[in-house]
């Protein structure tokens, strides 16, 4: 299909003479560049992480939690008696 509508989108115009339609096709194949490929979308979150956000504490692995407001550690990170650390305002 690609092929197909790559030939297509370099014909000459209806009423056009080709006289030589295999080097048409040659060229079209050879030196015509292709459609530049539609932009993928960016990469979205499940709907079951969105709101997650990473804990700038220890771990092993990345841990994500959901933040109440705006804090950067975990409930697991945060000393006893302290209130959560928040980001930059």
């Amino acid at each position: 299909t690609d092929v197909h509508e790559h030939i297509l989108r370099g014909l000459p115009s209806a009423g056009t003479p080709v006289h030589r339609p295999g080097g048409l096709v040659r060229y079209l194949l050879r030196d015509v560049p292709p459609l530049a490929p539609p932009p993928r979308p960016a990469p979205q979150l499940s709907t079951r992480l969105q709101g997650a956000r990473e804990c700038t504490g220890h771990h092993t692995q990345p841990m994500l939690f959901r933040p109440l407001t705006d804090e950067t550690l975990c409930p697991a990170c945060v000393p006893p008696g302290r209130e959560p650390v928040h980001g930059p305002s």
